[in-house]
């Protein structure tokens, strides 16, 4: 009996040796997928809202140098024109929203309760859509 015992305790520690199943890797690998696609939508939500407190942050920087050029003289007719000279108070690059499209001014503004509009298209790029991000 007791070599009938050895042979199981070899087939069974042999068995332990082998390793994963192909059943269990694809298990985990589900797991994995699963995991990460939770942290992705995570984070996904958190970069766009990201995104849109530094579009209103970039908006208020060029309303403020826009408002401190019209102290010098009437506001400018394009927003290229605060980039421009030793002392300009914005970079080419700061006209630029988070989606990497230019913000829309206008002066003089369409709604008469303010001087100038100055506008970014939002996420979806696109002028005049719901999204779209203005100064306040």
């Amino acid at each position: 009996m007791s070599v009938t015992k050895a042979c199981l305790g070899r087939k069974a520690a042999v068995r332990a040796a082998r390793g994963m199943t192909l059943l269990e890797i694809m298990v985990v690998i589900a797991i994995i997928g699963i995991v990460m696609t939770a942290i992705g939508v995570g984070v996904v939500g958190y970069l766009n809202k990201a995104k849109i407190s530094a579009c209103k942050s970039h908006l208020a920087n060029i309303s403020n140098a826009v408002q401190m050029y019209a102290l010098d003289g009437d506001f400018p007719s394009n927003l290229q024109v605060l980039t421009e000279g030793a002392g300009a108070p914005l970079k080419p690059k700061q006209l630029k929203d988070p989606w990497n499209q230019d913000f829309l001014y206008a002066y003089p503004a369409k709604d008469k309760s303010r001087e100038f509009d100055l506008c970014s298209k939002g996420p979806d790029k696109r002028e005049g859509s719901d999204d779209d991000i203005c100064q306040d």
